[in-house]
């Protein structure tokens, strides 16, 4: 079964791993992800092409997706609030 939101010690360790040890992520389909926002929040990338990747609201899977430019995923706009949750913390 798919997570559809994460714990307050994953979002710490999620938060620690990109703010305390500046952990690089290169995005890649399957990856999940949440926001530097107080909340639990979590989103996954499902599907990308040459300029895009393709998201979802991991609370809602079947809703829409949302279509993100690859070039400004972690370094424009909302995304430097991207924070990668790695596989390990979603484990936690």
């Amino acid at each position: 079964m798919k997570p559809t939101s994460l714990t307050q010690w994953q979002k710490l360790q999620a938060l620690s791993e990109k703010y305390y040890s500046y952990a690089v992520w290169n995005p890649r389909v399957g990856d999940y992800y949440t926001s530097s926002r107080a909340d639990l929040e979590l989103y996954q990338i499902v599907d990308e092409d040459d300029e895009y990747f393709y998201t979802i609201y991991c609370n809602n899977p079947n809703g829409e997706r949302a279509q993100w430019r690859k070039e400004e995923f972690t370094t424009e706009g909302f995304g430097l609030n991207r924070v990668f949750v790695h596989k390990a913390i979603m484990s936690l």
